[in-house]
């Protein structure tokens, strides 16, 4: 059942079993009205995985969907979970945790993608585990004074994956965005993460196709400008070595 009130919160904390939420909504007479409403939050939500402290992992063993055997968990980003469903998809892609705030964007932002993501947490070969973080008490954040609703939402998935590291330590979690601000971000906060190019690379000996499943966008963009500059002086010294052989 819900967990009992403890008054208003304005001050969210680890102890908190509740909080508010308002929003601002517009009525069909043109009015602006804010809604509050309250948020109830719980600590029996465990992380899907046999290896995770015992205060974390729980006693139904049929929830345990993350494999022990896997060499990392995944926690994918609303970027990824709407552009890279391809990768995604692929046979190799496997025990990736799904945020319910990832889950929750992915439906209001396109159905298709959304549809498609809930297809492969249903498929029991993909072990894609669903961790509601919006009603853990450990992984519930408030909005801070001026965040936007999506830099809320990105922090909330960082938490989330520091989450799991706390959890499950024996395991490396790596965060898979394209998002370059919570890339950044995130390696800043001590968290493990990867855009998905750069974890295609690390699967380039098992997975070479994942480099051909990897939507582009600005930050593999980036990412590519950043290797030619690279070569470039190696390439210059060439052709400078070669036009001294004559």
């Amino acid at each position: 059942g819900d967990w009992p009130t403890k008054g208003a919160v304005q001050n969210f904390d680890a102890f908190t079993m509740s909080a508010q939420r308002s929003f601002v909504k517009k009525t069909k007479a043109g009015r602006v009205m804010k809604v509050v409403r309250e948020h109830y939050l719980r600590d029996d939500i465990y992380v899907g995985c046999e290896l995770a402290t015992e205060e974390y992992r729980g006693p139904d063993q049929s929830t345990w969907k993350l494999s022990p055997g896997a060499s990392k968990f995944i926690v994918i980003d609303t970027n990824v979970a709407l552009h890279q469903l391809d990768l995604l998809a692929h046979k190799s892609i496997a025990d990736v945790v799904v945020l319910s705030v990832v889950l929750e964007e992915c439906r209001n932002r396109s159905k298709s993608s959304y549809d498609r993501l809930r297809s492969m947490c249903q498929d029991p070969t993909k072990r894609f585990f669903v961790f509601a973080n919006e009603h853990h008490r450990d992984t519930y954040i408030k909005a801070e004074p001026g965040e936007s609703p999506n830099d809320r939402n990105d922090r909330a998935i960082r938490v989330a994956a520091k989450f799991y590291q706390r959890a499950i330590p024996s395991k490396r979690i790596v965060l898979l965005t394209n998002d370059r601000g919570n890339l950044l971000r995130a390696k800043e906060e001590g968290v493990d993460a990867l855009s998905v190019r750069q974890f295609a690379r690390e699967h380039a000996d098992d997975a070479p196709e994942l480099m051909d499943l990897v939507a582009g966008n600005d930050i593999d963009d980036e990412d590519v400008a950043a290797a030619a500059a690279d070569d470039a002086p190696s390439a210059k010294r060439a052709k400078t070595d070669g036009a001294g052989k004559t």
